[in-house]
């Protein structure tokens, strides 16, 4: 199964109102260079730090973390049906009753022979005893040897008996069927002298609700990255996993991580990520699709405009103006919020981000700034 992703960002501001390099409504990005020995006037914002929520969306999958279909180990008819479709069962509750008059005569049977054996053996273990009492002089070695013989047959055939007696037993449960795990009861179609077999298909199937599992693919490159952030056991120790159902609501329930697949789809470049979700409410139905929201808190960080940024083969860097002298600065790209980049830099109070583009600058041209004020970002 392919997964597709899209990815947003929602941001707070840390200062009131301000975001980094949001472009005045009436300044666009402009190209600044300067003739020999004038002055440049260059334009800059202030640099301000954010706390940023960064949101992954993802497909995701709902599945159950155990199901199973409710199928008898001995054949025979129906006799009386318990369950009830979309009614909560407990381990061990009775679900069907398979025509017992059979299996409780094989029962009998075998008890009795059981029975049966075990006297036998008491007697031939007595016999033995005496023969081994009575000494040499009285017995002879043919006749020991006989009743020894009878001894170990004897108990070979209480053995034997007894586990047909036992076999009898756990066949005559097998009767009735009990639900194996903790759930909810599907659609049950079975009636009153229908005929089932070990052989046949389930009769219905009981499905664990609460909680419940819902897988997810990220890609490769963003595991990696969480894995090095946070580790293998956890790799989303520092985000919150949501969801977003069909119907437009968030699901009020967070979940939980449980474990990434121990491959990656060839096909996709991506792992398989599992996450267990309270569900009481069954609102969460195996097979249904949802949308998984991965939020991650960040902070201390900044929002700068992609087109203030210049890119090479190294990545992305922007122009910084610090105390009248200009000088790159490459990006530590965090992710990305519209047009934004999201930045990890730490950048000095005194440091105001470029945002005009910068042409060439002969020596000896003189730098001078002018503050812009950021806008909101739309």
């Amino acid at each position: 199964m392919q997964f597709f992703k899209k990815s947003f960002f929602s941001a707070t501001a840390l200062f009131a109102a301000v975001l980094i390099g949001a472009g005045c409504s009436d300044h666009a990005a402009k190209s600044a260079s300067s003739p020999t020995g004038k002055e440049l006037v260059i334009n800059v914002m202030p640099l301000r730090i954010q706390d940023v929520s960064l949101t992954n969306q993802y497909v995701g999958y709902v599945t159950a973390i155990k199901a199973v279909e409710v199928t008898p180990n001995v054949s025979g008819y129906v006799d009386e049906i318990w369950a009830e479709g979309g009614k909560n069962v407990t381990e061990g509750d009775n679900l069907v009753l398979i025509d017992q008059r059979e299996y409780k005569a094989r029962l009998d049977s075998a008890q009795a022979a059981a029975t049966k054996a075990k006297a036998d053996f008491d007697n031939a273990a007595a016999y033995y005893k005496r023969m081994q009492n009575a000494g040499k002089q009285a017995v002879s070695a043919s006749e020991l040897d006989q009743a020894k013989s009878q001894f170990l047959a004897a108990k070979a055939a209480l053995q034997q008996a007894e586990a047909d007696a036992n076999l009898a037993a756990v066949t005559y449960d097998y009767t009735i069927l009990q639900a194996p795990i903790s759930g909810v009861v599907g659609d049950v179609t079975l009636t009153k002298g229908d005929y089932v077999a070990p052989d046949g298909n389930g009769l219905f199937s009981i499905i664990q609700f609460d909680p419940i599992r819902v897988k997810f693919a990220i890609s490769d490159k963003e595991y990696l990255e969480a894995v090095a952030a946070n580790g293998y056991d956890n790799p989303f120790a520092d985000r919150r996993i949501m969801l977003n159902l069909a119907n437009g609501q968030t699901y009020p329930q967070e979940g939980i991580f449980r474990y990434a697949d121990n491959q990656v789809d060839k096909t996709t470049n991506s792992v398989t990520v599992f996450a267990d979700f309270a569900n009481a409410g069954r609102q969460l139905l195996v097979n249904s699709y949802v949308d998984v929201l991965t939020v991650r808190k960040m902070t201390d960080i900044f929002l700068i405009r992609q087109n203030y940024a210049v890119l090479n083969n190294d990545g992305a860097f922007v122009y910084v103006m610090q105390k009248g002298r200009l000088k790159q600065v490459p990006l530590k790209i965090a992710g990305y919020f519209k047009d934004y980049y999201v930045a990890e830099n730490k950048f000095a109070r005194d440091e105001f981000l470029v945002i005009d583009k910068i042409g060439r600058i002969e020596p000896g041209t003189k730098l001078k700034m002018k503050i812009n004020q950021p806008a909101e970002v739309p």
